[in-house]
């Protein structure tokens, strides 16, 4: 199925010159504009003085480097273009595939935005970035499907550990909101 899907994606590829220019601007340059809209809101809790929210945020972010570099080791998968004849868009060196490091990236710091942000509609705005990056990939020729899931999933972990675990380091819980009658 993860050969069928990257076939049929990447059998668009070649087709229309224009949606070949916008899927290659998708595959390598959208995530640099995924990095300035986060460090623009990262930006803004910094000149505020508003720390808890960056430093769950970069908590985040090491952690899912760290799913990533452990996914990297356990999983070994070929780019689709040494094992299939497709039309590639971007070139890429060789190597391993899995799982998609824009993809991790992008959905990083979505989900960081999402999760421990008030900057939410912006976060849910790049998690739709992270997926056109994915799709991307596919389309280009340099990622399977399974690259990408792998690297939405990577971040999920990443940022959801953290999520988990703010209880624990914030133990005032100053980041839920609570209903009280009494007031």
């Amino acid at each position: 199925m993860n050969n069928t899907i990257l076939l049929f994606i990447n059998g668009w590829a070649g087709k229309n010159s224009l949606l070949d220019m916008v899927m290659v601007f998708c595959a390598s340059y959208l995530i640099y504009l995924v990095f300035l809209i986060a460090a623009t809101c990262l930006g803004y809790y910094i000149y505020t003085r508003e720390w808890t929210p960056v430093v769950y945020f970069i908590a985040s972010l090491v952690v899912t480097f760290g799913v990533l570099q452990l996914a990297t080791l356990l999983h070994f998968d070929h780019r689709p273009f040494m094992d299939h004849h497709l039309t590639q868009l971007v070139q890429h060196a060789s190597g391993n595939s899995f799982p998609s490091d824009h993809t991790t990236a992008a959905a990083a710091i979505a989900l960081g935005l999402l999760f421990f942000t008030r900057f939410k509609k912006i976060g849910l705005l790049l998690l739709v970035a992270a997926c056109f990056i994915g799709f991307a990939r596919i389309f280009v020729g340099v990622h399977y499907p399974a690259d990408i899931v792998g690297g939405l999933l990577t971040a999920l972990v990443g940022g959801g550990v953290i999520y988990a675990l703010k209880d624990i380091f914030d133990p005032k819980q100053e980041h839920k909101v609570s209903f009280d009658p009494q007031k």
